[in-house]
């Protein structure tokens, strides 16, 4: 195998953070770990497993966590989806949980 893959490897041991929070009456649970003080893995799960909404926030999941073990800048893959707006929204029981999420990283 050569090394010409820039993808980093993922540790085998995270420092991480789980935070609960019921949106609009829907729970869900952001997983969220670093390595070496760099966020390596975010995990959304939203609604019901097998709902449309739990399969979009997993895809998201994914797709966050492939770029950041990629190399990808988190503020640069994270601008085009600020300010979107999507159902459900409203009140929550941790009313800044995501924006306060990215603006740490």
């Amino acid at each position: 195998m050569s090394d010409d893959n820039p993808q980093r490897r993922a540790p085998r041991r995270y420092t991480g953070t789980t935070t609960d929070f019921v949106l609009d009456g829907i729970r869900g649970r952001l997983t969220t770990a670093t390595s070496s003080g760099q966020l390596t893995h975010v995990d959304l799960r939203v609604g019901k497993h097998g709902s449309t909404l739990a399969g979009l926030t997993e895809a998201l999941s994914t797709a966050i966590t492939t770029a950041l073990q990629a190399g990808a800048p988190l503020p640069e893959f994270v601008a085009p989806l600020r300010h979107t707006h999507y159902t459900p929204s409203g009140a929550t029981t941790d009313l800044t949980l995501l924006e306060d999420l990215w603006k740490q990283r």
